[in-house]
């Protein structure tokens, strides 16, 4: 079974919240490092990647392919 596909804006929604926690957990690292503060930073950072690959999957999909330049 497939998954509905979800709409580009709201995967650029994600993009924008995944990449505010990204800053926030970068913040409170800076201001008190701890491997808490770490450890929350790589999960940031995972998720915005992961939502950035999707993004990027599916802009590439959606591209028609070049025509050959024979």
């Amino acid at each position: 079974m497939t998954r509905p596909a979800v709409p580009v804006s709201e995967i650029d929604r994600g993009i924008v919240e995944a990449h505010r926690d990204l800053g926030a957990a970068r913040s409170a690292f800076a201001q008190s490092p701890s491997g808490a503060a770490i450890t929350a930073c790589q999960a940031a950072e995972a998720r915005l990647n992961e939502l950035l690959d999707v993004r990027f999957d599916r802009m590439t999909a959606a591209r028609p392919p070049a025509a050959s330049a024979a």
